[in-house]
C-alpha cells in the first residue's frame, strides 16, 4: 500500500529519533564492573621485613600502639588483708577467769579510754582484791615499823641492822602493793553488781573492731575480748612471691582495687611457713575506704632494670620457648625478638628486646597473618643476636 504523501514527509525524522533513542539506551544501560585487578600478596624482603599496602591492613584489620619505657614492672593478685596499724589497735583480754555477765558496747561502736566494754564475774577477782587489801594493810604496817625503828635508831635504843631490816620490809610490802595495784588498774568494780563483778575497760579512744565474747560465756585469763582501734588510715597486709627478695624495698608502690595506693614500710626477714611467700606491710596516706578485716587483691609495682620496655600484652605473641612482637613503620612490619619477659597486669607487659625502642609502633591486632607469613624461625629479628636471655 503506498505511502500518504503526509507520511512520507514525516518518515525521515522518525527514522532520526529511533537512531537517538537507541544510542541513548545503550549509553545508559548499567554495565558489567570491570574487575579489579588481583592485588600482589605480600612479600618477605630479603631484610626480614613484610611490606604491606593500605588495603592489606584494612582488610587484615591491622592496628598498631606506641612502646613506652618502663619503670614499673606490675605484680597483680597478690592476696592482702587491711588491718589497724598496730600503734593504732590495742587488743583487750581478760585478766580474771570468770563468766561474762553483761556486755556495754558492741562492734562498730566508738568508745573513750576508761569506758566500760564488758561485766565479767569473776572469783578470782574476788581473791585479787582480798590480795590487794592485805598487800595494801602489810605495806602500810611495815611503813609504821619502819619509822619506829628509824626514831629508836636515831635515840640509840636499837642497833642499826635492825633500822636496816624494817626499811628492807618496808620497801618489799610496798613492792608487793605496787604489783597489786597495777593487776587491778585496768579494771572497775561495779558498783550495785553481784559480788566479784568487774568491768573491762577500753584502754584508748577509738572503734570497737571486734568483740569476742558474748553474756554467759565463761573466759578463762588472757581470753581476747575485744579489739579497739584508732580511727585512721590502715595498713594493708599482703605475700609475695620469695623470688622478688632482693626488689622488694620499703617505698615501692601497692596498687590497691579502687585506685588509691599504698607504699611498703615493712618486709619480713622470713618466710610465712603456709604460703612460703614473703610477709610484707605497706600502708595507706589517703583514705582508701577499707574496712579492717577486708581481704582483696593488690598490684606490686617492682623496680624495672634499665632498658625495660612497656608495650600492650596483646602485641606479644608465643614463639618457641619465647615471645615475639611485630614492630611497624610505615607499611613495613619486622618481627622482633623478646629476651626477657619481666612481667605484667594482663594489659601491659613489660620486656627486654634489643630491636625495639620507646616511640616506636607494635602490632596489637591482626598478628595471624603476620605470623604465617613471618615465621619465627625462617627469618633474620631485631634483637636476634642478643645473648643472655632470661625468664
Amino acid at each position: 500500500m503506498p505511502l500518504s504523501p503526509p507520511f512520507r514527509r514525516r518518515w525521515p525524522w522518525l527514522a532520526a529519533v529511533a537512531v537517538v533513542a537507541v544510542v541513548l539506551m545503550w549509553w545508559l544501560w548499567p554495565k558489567a564492573p570491570a574487575e579489579a585487578p588481583a592485588e600482589a600478596a605480600p612479600v618477605l624482603a630479603a631484610d626480614g621485613s613484610l611490606g604491606l599496602t593500605d588495603e592489606q591492613i584494612r582488610t587484615q584489620g591491622i592496628a598498631a600502639e606506641t612502646v613506652t619505657a618502663a619503670t614499673d614492672i606490675p605484680v597483680p593478685g597478690l592476696p592482702a588483708e587491711a588491718t589497724a596499724p598496730f600503734d593504732a589497735s590495742a587488743r583487750v583480754v581478760v585478766p580474771y577467769a570468770g563468766v561474762v555477765t553483761r556486755l556495754a558496747v558492741d562492734e562498730g561502736a566508738t568508745v573513750r579510754r576508761g569506758e566500760p566494754l564488758a561485766i565479767v564475774q569473776s572469783r578470782e577477782w574476788l581473791a585479787a582484791q582480798a590480795a590487794l587489801a592485805s598487800a595494801r594493810g602489810e605495806a602500810m604496817a611495815a611503813s609504821a615499823q619502819a619509822r619506829r625503828d628509824r626514831q629508836l635508831l636515831a635515840e640509840g635504843i636499837i642497833p642499826a641492822a635492825r633500822d636496816e631490816q624494817a626499811r628492807a620490809r618496808a620497801e618489799a610490802a610496798a613492792g608487793t602493793l605496787r604489783q597489786a595495784e597495777g593487776a587491778l588498774a585496768e579494771l572497775r568494780p561495779v558498783r550495785g553488781g553481784m559480788p566479784g563483778e568487774y568491768a573491762l575497760l577500753a584502754p584508748i579512744d577509738g572503734r570497737v573492731l571486734r568483740r569476742d565474747v558474748q553474756p554467759g560465756q565463761s573466759v578463762a585469763a588472757l581470753d581476747p575480748a575485744f579489739t579497739v582501734a584508732r580511727p585512721g588510715p590502715l595498713d594493708v597486709r599482703f605475700t609475695a612471691p620469695v623470688r622478688y627478695r632482693a626488689t622488694l624495698t620499703p617505698g615501692l608502690a601497692v596498687g590497691l582495687p579502687d585506685g588509691a595506693t599504698a607504699h611498703v614500710v615493712a618486709v619480713a626477714a622470713d618466710t610465712d611457713p603456709a604460703s612460703q611467700s614473703l610477709r610484707v606491710r605497706a600502708q595507706v596516706a589517703e583514705d582508701a575506704g577499707l574496712l579492717p578485716g577486708q581481704q582483696f587483691a593488690v598490684t606490686l609495682q617492682l623496680p624495672a632494670p634499665e632498658g625495660s620496655l612497656a608495650v600492650p600484652a596483646a602485641a606479644l605473641l608465643p614463639a618457641g620457648g619465647g615471645h615475639v612482637l611485630y614492630r611497624m613503620e610505615g607499611r613495613r612490619v619486622r618481627k622482633v625478638d623478646v629476651q626477657a619477659l619481666l612481667g605484667g597486669d594482663g594489659r601491659i607487659s613489660v620486656v627486654q628486646a634489643a630491636g625495639l625502642a620507646p616511640g616506636q609502633r607494635v602490632v596489637t591486632r591482626g598478628t595471624a597473618m603476620l605470623k604465617a607469613l613471618i615465621p619465627a624461625g625462617d627469618a633474620p629479628a631485631d634483637g636476634a643476636d642478643v645473648a643472655g636471655k632470661t625468664e
